[in-house]
């Protein structure tokens, strides 16, 4: 039988094997068609060295981390992030001690990543019930529609006057209030959100993603959010909208900054949008994170989280990156799991992350391969074995498969060509890799057909979709009746490169073929001239050999090479060549100076000073700030904790000098690592001087001086956490001065009712409200919050020890929630501080210690003093407007008896005056503030209630409304007694003996009184007088 017209792949099989853009392939699949992808490995993110990198490198690498790893895995789409993340899954197996978490990117939505993490979470049942429970209301709860109508409803509320706006903030204040007041009528207006919620639109997107399912690849390269091209800015008919949304949609269209304001705006408030559709909210996530990590710890089990697609966590990805980002090592406060995490992200979805994110990284693996330096990672050897595999795999039997992947041992799988009749005059003609045949193509056809489709960085997944699997699905027919390769298939990849002289000795040679012939010789062939290749090729493609040259057999056996050994990370030029040259009488005598310094001699101050210039910075460098939760600026400095002239040395016949702040002594240990220390010191100075290490013993010297540097910098960050307790225990003063930021928050009136409230409420700025009626020892304290020098103490002892910053901006990005939850938790159960201050650090820290000594003496006495005044002005309101009364009729009825006073003659006052003081009676203000004085009185009738409970009641800005309603009862008060004070005296007047038509102006007078008396007593809530 020869070798043509065959077909030696299954259909079916290249629709499980190659579907890179559908449902996940089977583990078996998997496995068979796995080969070691090509990688370089990059110590930070904007580093700009590149270093060669392996799997089986990477693996060791990301379990050899102590208690931490954050690993991104970068690269553009299809480059085989996902695949390696999976790799890694396979490789790493879950124990008693270890969970492993995969989160795939088909099939899995918001919900199931959150349902997955609480698979791992070994939660009590009541707790883990307790959380699906919630969560699970989401899905029940929603259709389709409903989930869109419900996201464009809570998108609506976040952008407006009441959502939470904590990432939110334009540059224009202006623009931002104008949308918080106008957007949520675009939104909310039947006719709009008619386009807004159509199929495949960005809400529609949205709820997909939340909790629907998607069963494609999405490649994202940024956040799934609103474009201008998603407003609906080409609508007709507008009419049918209603007045508010028509308005601003008129601007709207006419506005093109408008426009991206409001996208900005619009994706700004996204994410607790889509929570909300998850009946998970920013601070449950937290909590929820949190926990997970806590309950792992309590058992010593590690978490290593995979995670293939990291786009597939848009709305929960911060709090994500707040938890894992998160070291185990948490002070006093509880424990968290070890955590290793290595996450896919395309490279342009990542860099739109915050830089601190960016710079935590333990380090990168990078797929957009092409070279390192001039070296090319990627060889037409290594295509040739990736496609065997592959080609292999759907030749094969699934179960066959199945059967050697559950195998003990998988160290190769067997060929399906092993069995084949065709297989030397196969492989004779169109190569293999290791007894698996490349058919239907070559070396040159496969280098050519992707050269064509992917002429830039290599990319497997265009590699499998557009070549291998297109060709092997649509060649089938055309194989088997002689019409391979076909017109289709020279369409598809294009771009032919046969010369005319070529394709004009084709059409003379072979009439009947050509088009076939020149798709031919146009793929499986390079050299631009007609001529035969292997007879076996002409054979299975039922093309004729010419009259013309055949071009001698290329073919050579592939045999797979592992990929190099990564070379060593080097954080400085390879010593190469040493450079010889004469060292300097000065540097000569500094080396021999150093050399009876290690024998027990002096370093002069001097020398001391060069090394002290050199090394500091380089130990200040090498601390890792972002990922200890340190500000540096808060650190180091002059006058700070950490300077430069506290970096002394070993001097055995010198007294030391007296130093503020933290003290480092090299060496550490005399005894021990004085040599090494010296030998470090002499590095360091030939390094200045040959600004290189390419000078003789160079590297011993960098490996010393590397090691040591790393212990210095830990050293440092260990005094830091330490610092300023003699006794050496550790204490963190961070809880203590959270409470007293709370507390001074809470008494500004800051919204404190939930603690992501309470969190943003820590870090704003203190605006001193018109406290001139405020009791007098609420006043005292508040002063005391609010002092900057006391203020700037307290924040900067949170800050510098919590959050990361953005590169060289001194603006904290990032914090470490977990931090100050516990302590505000604590604090808002009854607004008292719960840390104690030791005695042994309060000089240290004098404002905190003042503020604190302020808040145990007063506070207590300010809440208490505040209360009855506010409670004295509640009930003057009360006695003289009755408890339900209703300030538009207590108005009218005032309006009314000012009239009639005035139709009397008995009007007291200026008329004008008395509408004024009208004006100044706000009827919601008055209304929301007797709300919060029930409030206040049923806490109060509770008899376990502590006074303190009360604080965020009084903290609540009712000053104003104090001040305008007894202004507002003084003078209705001195209108109400001074028109009756008239009245009486104008009727004294009229019953005088000699006053005139005494009988019928008496009887008028009392007529007017009484009435006035009416409207009086209905003001005041009593029975009218008859």
């Amino acid at each position: 039988m020869t070798f043509e017209n065959f077909v030696c792949w299954k259909l079916d099989m290249i629709r499980q094997v190659m579907n890179v853009e559908a449902t996940q392939t089977a583990n078996h699949l998997f496995l068979a068609t796995h080969h070691p992808i090509a990688m370089y490995r990059q110590d930070s993110i904007k580093a700009l060295s590149q270093k060669e990198y392996d799997e089986a490198q990477f693996l060791k690498d990301f379990l050899g981390e102590n208690d931490f790893a954050f690993v991104p895995v970068l690269g553009e789409t299809g480059t085989g992030k996902s695949h390696l993340i999976r790799w890694l899954q396979a490789n790493i197996k879950s124990t008693d001690r270890r969970k492993v978490l995969l989160i795939p990117r088909i099939g899995t939505n918001l919900k199931d990543i959150i349902e997955k993490i609480l698979n791992i979470a070994e939660f009590e049942v009541d707790k883990l019930d307790e959380y699906r429970k919630r969560l699970n209301q989401s899905s029940r709860t929603f259709t389709d529609k409903g989930a869109r109508e419900q996201l464009l409803n809570n998108l609506a509320f976040q952008v407006g006057i009441n959502g939470q706006h904590t990432r939110a903030k334009l540059a224009d204040e202006e623009t931002q209030e104008y949308l918080i007041e106008n957007l949520p009528a675009l939104l909310y207006d039947n006719f709009f959100r008619e386009h807004l919620l159509r199929d495949g639109k960005i809400i529609h997107r949205l709820v997909i993603h939340t909790l629907g399912y998607q069963y494609t690849i999405e490649d994202i390269n940024e956040r799934r959010e609103f474009s201008i091209e998603d407003l609906p800015l080409n609508i007709l008919a507008i009419q049918k909208a209603g007045e508010k949304a028509r308005e601003f949609y008129s601007l709207l269209i006419n506005d093109e900054d408008i426009q991206k304001q409001t996208v900005t705006w619009l994706n700004d408030n996204l994410d607790p949008a889509i929570t909300q559709v998850l009946n998970f909210g920013r601070e449950d996530l937290q909590q929820l994170m949190r926990e997970v990590r806590e309950t792992l710890a309590e058992k010593n089990i590690e978490l290593v989280l995979l995670i293939e697609d990291f786009a597939k966590l848009q709305g929960i990805d911060r709090e994500v990156l707040e938890a894992v980002l998160a070291k185990p090592q948490q002070g006093e406060n509880k424990q968290l799991c070890a955590i290793r995490t290595a996450l896919a992200c395309t490279t342009g979805y990542f860099k739109n992350l915050i830089d601190t994110v960016q710079q935590r990284v333990t380090f990168s693996v990078n797929l957009n391969i092409d070279t390192v330096g001039e070296k090319s990672l990627i060889t037409q050897d290594d295509i040739q074995v990736f496609v065997a595999r592959y080609l292999n795999a759907v030749r094969l039997k699934e179960q066959d498969i199945e059967n050697w992947a559950n195998s003990q041992n998988r160290d190769e799988i067997v060929s399906a060509c092993s069995k084949c009749e065709h297989s030397h005059a196969c492989h004779t003609g169109f190569g293999h890799v290791e007894g698996m045949g490349l058919y239907p193509f070559n070396s040159k056809a496969l280098e050519q057909m992707f050269g064509r489709v992917n002429p830039d960085e290599f990319n497997p997944r265009i590699l499998i979709r557009d070549v291998l699997k297109y060709t092997l699905e649509n060649s089938i027919d055309d194989i088997e009746n002689g019409r391979f390769p076909s017109v289709t298939l020279g369409e598809h990849f294009g771009n032919m490169k046969l010369g005319k002289k070529s394709r004009l000795d084709i059409q003379a040679k072979d009439p009947q073929n050509t088009k076939r012939r020149e798709i031919f010789l146009d793929l499986w062939d390079d050299s631009n001239e007609l001529c035969n290749l292997s007879p076996e090729v002409h054979t299975a493609f039922n093309l004729p050999l010419l009259d013309v040259k055949t071009k001698p057999r290329e073919i050579q056996q592939i045999t797979p090479q592992p990929l190099p050994r990564p070379v060593t990370p080097s954080v400085v030029e390879p010593p190469g060549e040493y450079l010889v040259q004469e060292i300097p009488e000065t540097l000569t005598k500094k080396l021999e100076i150093l050399d009876s310094w290690n024998n027990q001699g002096e370093l002069p101050d001097a020398i001391a000073k060069d090394i002290r210039e050199l090394l500091f910075p380089a130990i200040i460098e090498k601390i890792e700030w972002d990922s200890e939760m340190l500000l540096k600026g808060s650190f180091v400095g002059s006058g700070k904790l950490v300077q430069q002239r506290n970096l002394i040395f070993y001097n055995p016949k010198v007294k030391r000098g007296t130093y503020s702040g933290i003290v480092l002594s090299l060496p550490l240990n005399p005894d021990k690592e004085l040599t090494e220390t010296a030998y470090i010191f002499e590095g360091i100075l030939k390094y200045n001087y040959y600004k290189n290490w390419k000078f003789p013993d160079g590297d011993r010297y960098f490996r010393i001086y590397a090691k040591y540097l790393e212990r210095w910098s830990q050293y440092v960050v260990e005094k830091i956490r330490l610092y300023p307790r003699e006794s050496g225990e550790p204490w963190n003063p961070v809880p203590a001065a959270v409470e007293l930021l709370a507390i001074s928050a809470t008494m500004a009136g800051y919204p404190t009712n939930t603690l992501e409230n309470l969190i943003n409420s820590l870090f704003i700025d203190l605006d001193k409200n018109d406290d001139t009626t405020r009791a007098y020892s609420w006043k005292k304290l508040f002063d005391t919050f609010s002092l900057k020098r006391n203020r700037e103490a307290l924040l900067d002892i949170v800050k510098s020890r919590i959050a990361c910053t953005k590169g060289s901006n001194s603006t904290f990005q990032i914090i470490d929630a977990i931090q100050i939850i516990e302590p505000l938790e604590k604090v808002r159960k009854y607004w008292q501080p719960q840390e104690q201050i030791p005695e042994d650090v309060r000089d240290k820290f004098p404002e905190l210690q003042k503020v604190r000594q302020q808040v145990d003496e007063l506070l207590e006495k300010a809440i208490q003093e505040e209360y009855e005044r506010q409670l004295d002005i509640y009930q003057r309101l009360i006695s003289e407007l009755g408890e339900y009364f209703q300030t538009k009729d207590v108005i009218q009825a005032i309006k009314d008896a000012m009239a009639a006073a005035q139709d009397a003659g008995v009007f007291d006052g200026n008329f004008e005056d008395m509408i004024n003081v009208l004006n100044l009676f706000m009827p919601r203000a008055i209304k929301n503030y007797i709300k919060t004085m029930k409030q206040i009185q049923a806490e109060q009738t509770i008899p376990e209630t502590n006074i303190l409970k009360i604080l965020e009641y009084l903290g609540k800005d009712y000053q104003k409304v104090d001040s305008n309603s007894s202004e507002f009862l003084y003078q209705i008060n001195h209108f109400l007694n001074a028109s009756i004070l008239k009245a009486k005296t104008r009727i004294a007047e009229l019953e005088r003996p000699d006053g005139v038509n005494v009988e019928s102006g008496y009887q008028s007078f009392c007529e007017g009184l009484a009435n006035l008396r009416s409207l009086m007593n209905e003001i005041k809530g009593d029975t009218p007088c008859s």
